[in-house]
């Protein structure tokens, strides 16, 4: 039961969230998403799935980051941030939680056809909880199309997002690089 009322603030957190106006930052757009796809792509070597399981995951990541990104609502403010980089706030909205639970449904599926055990209501959990502390997605193993899908549906939605309003990414862009 607890556990359950646990899940279900969760959800209320990660919903309020994805509902309201938040800074683009560089950690969630760029950071997360390749260390997503750099896992993912090395646990392909790894678990080397068929090649069609692949392209599905692919496809589906693709789709549901412009399912995502189609709603999405961005606002260039008049600030800067400490490194002088514009702040771009971006509301992710409904279509962002609806690409959410496309993902989490896919990974769920492919996670049944390969033969797991899958509880769901822990799944659901574990995913929330990456969503709402972004550094899980650094403590948390997962297979090879969780990883996979995240980082080509999260970079897929940066870009996506960059080509719509390019003042994007100036606030992501890495700034205090040195000269050798």
């Amino acid at each position: 039961m607890v556990g359950i009322i646990v899940l279900l603030v969760g959800v209320l957190i990660f919903t309020r969230n994805a509902l309201r106006m938040e800074k683009v930052s560089r950690w969630e757009a760029v950071l997360i998403p390749a260390y997503s796809l750099i896992m993912g792509i090395q646990a392909l070597f790894k678990a080397r799935p068929a090649l069609m399981l692949v392209i599905l995951t692919i496809i589906v990541g693709v789709g549901a980051a412009w399912l995502q990104a189609a709603g999405a609502q961005i606002r260039v403010t008049d600030k800067q941030d400490k490194h002088g980089r514009p702040i771009v706030e971006l509301r992710r909205g409904i279509t962002y939680l609806l690409g959410w639970l496309i993902i989490f449904a896919f990974g769920i599926g492919m996670a049944l056809i390969t033969g797991e055990h899958v509880n769901l209501l822990h799944e659901m959990g574990m995913e929330i909880t990456k969503d709402i502390f972004s550094f899980r997605n650094f403590t948390t193993a997962a297979s090879w199309n969780i990883y996979l899908q995240s980082g080509i549906a999260s970079l897929t939605y940066t870009w996506l997002l960059t080509r719509r309003e390019p003042v994007i990414r100036q606030a992501i862009h890495r700034t205090g690089q040195h000269n050798n």
